[in-house]
């Protein structure tokens, strides 16, 4: 079946948070302002995962979901047949989203007062999620090197203070669209095995990549790192169905896998069934759909990428992978305030201003391209018009 992305979808009144928080976040409206911040993106997720919805709403009952038994089990099948990674059923351990699992890892495995180390830029949500704990954020910012970015780990070895206890670490890279290199998994494993420091790889984007540059699984690049680490996936992005918070922590070792359970067990281990249904469904079904799909995106990231480098003063990120652009405006002679008002209000643009994703990012913006080509040609229009 082919799937028609360019499919206009009035989105504006559904309730979603990209559009709704055009108005309360940036003071301007879906009428004239074109929303590309948000991470979700503008499609319909698999015919598969919406025949399941009306299935479960036909049938009418919706009680707490029962055994678990075949939805573990598709993700098993997920990450063989997409990712020939050969997980074990009882590693498995079914959170309410990512976020939600890595705030549970966070009371589980370290204490108030303790640094989390995040390599920025990176996904804004980390910097509020160790915060609300009462753990303390240690950044480091990446190296910028030919349009990627690069832990430098010799200046990482000097700047420990030994307060350190987890790592959150994002592959691919949220928000520079790099899809690491098994030597710099490697490199990280040894640097956080040598250094006792756990490791929390958030791989939501795992399957959000382009044929130029396939994703490397972190516990195949570094089988040895399964002794300190926890991996996190959900099919929120992949699929478009991020309102179903539904995600998985993964598991290797069982002692960090019984700490980690019991921190679950406090905090509540009842699933969204829906998100059950959506999940195994899309899992199950959605592998043909996926592939269309970042075939289009595919387009759009060139079209993108091309117009982006067409203006004297802007720099763009390589994107190996995600749908989320990061454009580099730091070579304008413009305050960050200027930078937000030239995009929102003179070009009718609103991407996730850099600032939110670490100390070192202010004149930058990640810029959603998951949306009908029609709508990012004239997100690009206006751009160029603004900042040729």
């Amino acid at each position: 079946m082919i799937v028609n992305f360019d499919k206009y979808i009035d989105n504006r009144h559904a309730k979603l948070s990209k559009f709704d928080g055009l108005r309360s976040l940036y003071g301007t409206s879906q009428d004239t302002c074109i929303s590309m911040w948000v991470a979700d993106m503008d499609f319909n997720p698999p015919q598969a995962v919406l025949t399941a919805l009306q299935k479960e709403v036909s049938h009418g009952v919706f009680g707490y979901y029962g055994s678990n038994k075949s939805f573990i089990s598709s993700i098993k099948f997920w990450m063989k047949s997409r990712h020939d990674w050969d997980i074990s059923e009882e590693w498995c351990s079914v959170v309410h989203g990512v976020n939600s699992g890595i705030g549970m890892g966070l009371r589980a495995f370290s204490e108030p007062g303790d640094e989390i180390l995040l390599f920025s830029p990176v996904y804004y949500s980390f910097f509020n999620t160790i915060k609300n704990n009462g753990r303390v954020v240690k950044e480091i910012p990446l190296k910028i090197s030919d349009g990627h970015y690069e832990i430098d780990f010799h200046k990482l070895d000097k700047s420990l203070s030994g307060k350190e206890k987890i790592i959150i670490f994002c592959s691919p890279h949220n928000p520079g669209g790099k899809v690491w290199s098994t030597e710099t998994l490697v490199s990280l494993a040894e640097f956080s095995m040598k250094n006792n420091i756990i490791i929390f790889m958030d791989e939501i984007h795992h399957d959000l990549t382009y044929p130029d540059k396939p994703h490397v699984t972190f516990l195949k690049a570094a089988p040895e790192a399964e002794e300190i680490s926890l991996i996190f996936t959900a099919a929120t992005k992949t699929f478009n169905i991020a309102g179903c918070h539904t995600g998985t922590t993964i598991i290797p070792n069982p002692k960090l896998r019984s700490i980690y359970d019991r921190e679950h067990a406090a905090f509540g281990k009842t699933p969204n069934r829906f998100g059950m249904i959506m999940t195994e469904a899309a899992y199950r079904e959605g592998a043909e759909w996926l592939d269309q799909l970042m075939h289009y995106l595919e387009n759009n990231r060139n079209i993108f990428i091309n117009s982006m480098r067409s203006l004297s003063k802007v720099k763009v990120f390589d994107l190996e992978s995600t749908y989320l652009a990061w454009v580099d405006f730091s070579k304008l002679n413009i305050t960050e305030e200027e930078l937000k008002t030239m995009l929102v209000k003179e070009a009718g643009v609103a991407p996730s201003f850099g600032s939110g994703f670490g100390k070192t990012s202010g004149k930058f913006a990640r810029f959603n391209i998951a949306c009908r080509t029609e709508i990012l040609n004239l997100a690009i229009d206006r751009l160029t018009k603004t900042f040729l």
